[in-house]
């Protein structure tokens, strides 16, 4: 039973999504912490400005995430698009296929273990966050309070740690790298009808895309032990998507109903 609960909270936090709220600074005299508003302006800048951010409506990425600890690797796709619709879905043969998705009304999941799930609460308000299109450029609309706290080093780099409460969940601390303005780390947690979930996550490897710059790395440690590793294989902004893509599937339509 343990292991089978273990197992459940891998297969959550794998359809759940990336989380990149990152609150970076650069430019600063040494001992000063910059307003809320001077870090987001920094860490846009960084990223590749706002021109660059909104000249983009969709994205599909390509990759593979892995289990370390299990053995297993599986491939990923991930469809977004403004203004927050969304799909995701992990094909393995060792726990079937896992599939998210989002119309802009109704957040879903499905997997071989849980079935059709139709996201509500907490765990609504996170995947909600996640999928707004440019929400670096509005997160004003999505947290009450961004404060810079202390200068840190984490894995090895100088930080800034950056504590922000959003509307609905528990604050999310983000460490953000002083030279590059680029994110090290993020730890939040989620609250679920399994509990509360913790998350470290440490996105690597920033690659710059048509302007944009991303990680094409992310190592995910849930709970404290389990460990996910997600890489980008491709990244395609305004793509073809196919129709029908972030359409909601009758069994979780069944539920809303």
């Amino acid at each position: 039973m343990k292991a089978m609960n273990e197992r459940k909270y891998l297969l959550m936090i794998l359809v759940a999504g990336l989380v990149f709220f990152g609150l970076a600074v650069s430019d600063v005299k040494a001992g000063d912490l910059p307003d809320p508003e001077t870090v987001m302006e920094h860490y846009i800048k960084a990223t590749g400005g706002k021109d660059n951010y909104e000249k983009h409506n969709s994205l599909k990425m390509t990759g593979t995430f892995a289990m370390p600890a299990m053995g297993i690797t599986a491939p990923l796709t991930t469809y977004q698009k403004a203004p927050n619709l969304g799909y995701t879905i992990i094909a393995s043969d060792a726990f079937g296929t896992i599939e998210s998705g989002s119309n802009g009304e109704v957040l879903w999941e499905k997997t071989m273990m849980t079935g059709p799930k139709v996201k509500e609460g907490e765990e609504k308000a996170v995947a909600d966050r996640q999928g707004a299109w440019n929400m670096l450029l509005r997160w004003k609309d999505f947290y009450t309070e961004s404060n810079t706290v202390a200068v840190e080093e984490v894995e090895g780099q100088n930080c800034y740690k950056v504590v922000s409460t959003p509307k609905v969940g528990s604050d999310e601390t983000s460490w953000l790298n002083v030279e590059t303005s680029l994110l090290v780390k993020t730890s939040m947690s989620m609250t679920n009808e399994m509990g509360v979930i913790s998350m470290d996550i440490y996105p690597s490897d920033y690659r710059d895309v048509d302007g944009v710059t991303v990680p094409f790395q992310v190592r995910q440690i849930l709970m404290g032990m389990q460990e996910i590793t997600i890489t980008t294989e491709t990244l395609e902004w305004d793509p073809e998507i196919p129709e029908g893509t972030f359409d909601v599937p009758e069994d979780v339509m069944a539920l809303v109903k």
